[in-house]
């Protein structure tokens, strides 16, 4: 990892970010890029870059030349140099990216998804008087328009260094080589290393120097991340967070919390914004979040960031309804998960009933009687002390499935506090008929606690969903799953103490919406070879031992 900044000191005037979200969400082909600020885009400086504004910022375009674009509009306020090189040419990318880096310029692509036009507008914006050329004198003549009035200075550095030869050559021929790496499909990608200053020969490079504007000291970012998972085609992009001064830092898979080297590296550095290059980041709130956690030192009762992967194992003693003393009670049910947990080979899980079914309307007619918060409270704090994660148990009745979060929420504000519903058991009314729900009704659900996490800056939340049949979410493939919050489809078995019938499993298991976990009851009595009961295709996340 390069580390251009060893701390991050505040001092840089910030973009707006309805400008930056713009600029980012831009679709370019055949229009014309606005300019920064909404005026004439100047900043009557010769060189400055803009922090993005907000905690957070995803440029996840999957076009080379629009991600370019877009880098430069979110890390350049103005600049006398840009570089401009062939999308379609994987060595020019690498080295215009590593030329950018090492005169601190802007990276442009033509011959993509943004026409001349678009890039010529950018160079106006910048107050870009010089662009730097990758290739030969033909690669020069094909960028002819884009070019504009700028004063064009060729630089073709023959044989890049090895690094940068491999990943030319890796990105041209796709070949499942030493320089690729695996994508977790099946399928090779090309290995993109981070741009360096190193990668060009040192000779020519200071030719090129002479033949530029020389920026002296430019003031760079120092309190900026971006998070990487390079692949071939965000190259310039890379180039251009560098070159702004911009603390990369490379996370394999997109997953911010999923590497122990990752979460060290973020926590020591504790930035104030982050920018992520590349779909793999999820949404700008999505990305905010888990920077936030990884940051804030907030973990899971058992000290972890994520809840999967992994398995989970309730208990068969599920804290009930209004026992005298529900912290006893919860003390008995944590030791019979962690021996349940043992057998069947997961982390001990508790639900405890927050909510049941009732024959009576009841003062508000939702067919539900709730527990109150005092009760509810020492059971999940003594479940949370013993390590263990608690699911609130909530029966839907006749409104929606997120009626009860609201008065739930001081307890799912907790980490390690999620939540458990039936969506079988709701109730005609409110635009369901009885046993099903509309996949916006289970959304809504989703929505509201991945809002929570994010304001609260929690840990992913659990939410398991019940399923003797998977139509009882209509719809439930188009489930959108963010990653604050962990859901898991759990095939029910047919009745307490029973396990998940095979046609039950097949059908629950089958067309899950996407990022969904599977969950599967196990029988009262199971036998010392747990691993002879449980399914193994697909993979399971959660054991109901009820």
């Amino acid at each position: 990892m390069v580390i251009r900044n060893a701390r991050f000191v505040p001092h840089h005037r910030s973009a707006s970010a309805a400008a930056l979200l713009a600029a980012a969400a831009l679709v370019l082909t055949g229009c014309t890029v606005p300019t920064a600020e909404g005026d004439d885009g100047k900043t009557g400086e010769k060189f400055q870059v803009r922090e993005p504004s907000g905690p957070a910022l995803v440029l996840d375009s999957t076009d080379p030349a629009e991600l370019a674009l877009t880098a430069s509009q979110a890390f350049f306020h103005a600049s006398p140099v840009a570089v401009i090189a062939s999308a379609d040419d994987a060595a020019a990318r690498a080295t215009a990216a590593a030329t950018g880096v090492a005169v601190a310029a802007p990276v442009l692509l033509t011959d993509g998804g943004v026409s001349d036009t678009n890039v010529v507008a950018e160079l106006e914006r910048l107050g870009a008087d010089t662009v730097v050329v990758i290739g030969d004198e033909q690669a020069v003549a094909a960028v002819g328009p884009a070019a504009g009035e700028s004063e064009v200075v060729r630089f073709d550095p023959g044989a890049l260094n090895a690094a940068a030869e491999a990943a030319a050559s890796a990105g041209k021929s796709g070949d499942a080589d030493a320089d690729a790496e695996d994508k977790g499909d099946g399928k090779r990608a090309a290995k993109v290393e981070l741009p360096t200053a190193e990668r060009l020969p040192a000779a020519e490079l200071s030719n090129l120097r002479a033949d530029i504007p020389d920026v002296t000291d430019p003031e760079l970012l120092q309190e900026t991340m971006v998070v990487v998972a390079p692949e071939p085609g965000q190259e310039a992009a890379i180039g251009t967070a560098l070159a702004a001064g911009a603390v990369p830092v490379e996370v394999p898979g997109g997953d911010v919390a999923g590497d122990a080297g990752t979460v060290d590296t973020i926590r020591a550095l504790n930035p104030l914004g982050v920018v992520g290059i590349g779909g793999k980041f999820g949404r700008a709130e999505e990305l905010g979040w888990q920077v936030s956690v990884v940051t804030s030192g907030v973990t899971l009762p058992g000290g972890e960031l994520q809840l999967f992967p992994g398995r989970y194992v309730s208990t068969s003693y599920t804290v009930p309804a209004g026992v005298a003393d529900p912290a006893a009670d919860a003390l008995r049910a944590t030791e019979a998960a962690a021996t349940n947990g043992t057998t069947l080979g997961g982390s001990p899980l508790v639900l405890v009933t927050a909510s049941v079914r009732s024959g009576a309307p009841g003062e508000d007619g939702d067919h539900v009687d709730e527990q109150p918060l005092e009760a509810l409270t020492p059971a999940v704090e003594t479940i949370r002390k013993a390590g263990q994660v608690v699911l609130l148990d909530v029966a839907p009745g006749d409104q929606p499935l997120a009626a009860q979060i609201d008065a739930l929420e001081p307890l799912l504000a907790k980490p390690g506090v999620g939540l458990s519903v039936h969506p079988e058991f709701r109730l005609a009314g409110n635009g369901a008929t009885a046993g099903t729900v509309p996949v916006a009704e289970l959304q809504e659900v989703v929505d509201r606690l991945a809002t929570l996490a994010t304001d609260k800056g929690l840990p992913q939340i659990m939410l398991e969903v019940h399923q003797s049949t998977a139509a009882s979410v209509v719809d439930r493939a188009e489930l959108r799953i963010p990653s604050q919050v962990a859901v898991v489809f759990t095939a029910a078995g047919p009745a307490a103490g029973q396990a998940t019938a095979d046609g039950v499993w097949a059908d629950v298991a089958a067309g899950l919406p996407a990022h969904a976990i599977l969950g599967w009851s196990a029988p009262s009595e199971v036998p010392a070879d747990a691993t002879s009961i449980l399914p193994t295709e697909p993979l399971l996340g959660l054991v109901s031992a009820s």
